[in-house]
């Protein structure tokens, strides 16, 4: 395909086609011509994902479109791949499915899990068919102990109380994506950090092993 500055040489009349005027009428014409056709062809291609010209920077916008906002930590290629199947992934809103689907694109893969024995979170006795949590398997996530003890630290000392691992960052991302993704009738009570990996009969008693440990955090 031929370019404007290829088009204005060709129908320059013979008095200006000299090399001083040949080149202004190239700039003033050719030239503006080739920038805004290449600036509009590149704005068109931008939301292309697949496309090589698609930068980087068209991605939140592109996310912000499709309701599929960046993790914290997400690398740009993880992202665009996700926004790509972003089709696939809403063909699951609202199902245990896609609250997984999500948290393990998040890079913490974890399982929605119904206990029918539970009791509702005011007393309300059980089966409580709505209520779930997120349980994440051993090695699948950053808790790694409970933390500080009430009491065992002095206000404002600098100490973090709560299970170590479990930043403000990692918990408002979790929330986030179990509050996109679950249906509407569901009610998450919390998640759940196993711990413990160690079997019966494995280890010495109180010799500090977790024996099926987990932690807890409400939502």
């Amino acid at each position: 395909m031929g370019t404007f500055r290829d088009y204005v040489s060709s129908v320059l009349p013979r008095p200006f086609d000299a090399e001083l005027s040949a080149g202004w009428f190239g700039v003033l014409h050719g030239l503006t011509g080739d920038l805004l056709a290449q600036a509009m062809s590149d704005a068109v291609r931008m939301p292309w994902l697949l496309d090589p010209k698609s930068p980087d920077d068209v991605l939140p916008f592109v996310g912000n479109e499709r309701g599929l906002p960046r993790y914290p930590g997400e690398s740009v290629a993880s992202y665009r791949a996700r926004l790509v199947a972003a089709w696939e992934a809403h063909k699951f809103a609202g199902s245990a499915k896609g609250i997984e689907d999500q948290l393990a694109a998040y890079g913490y893969p974890g399982k929605v899990s119904f206990f029918p024995g539970r009791d509702g979170p005011h007393g309300e006795p059980a089966p409580y068919w709505s209520q779930f949590w997120i349980t994440f398997p051993t090695g699948t996530h950053p808790i790694t102990s409970e933390g500080p003890p009430w009491d065992s630290f002095n206000w404002d000392d600098g100490t973090t109380w709560g299970p170590v691992g479990y930043t403000p960052e990692f918990a408002a991302t979790l929330h986030a994506i179990v509050n996109k993704w679950k249906p509407v009738r569901w009610i998450c009570r919390g998640f759940i950090f196993e711990t413990g990996t160690a079997v019966w009969d494995g280890f010495t008693w109180d010799d500090g092993t977790v024996w099926a440990g987990a932690i807890e955090v409400d939502f």
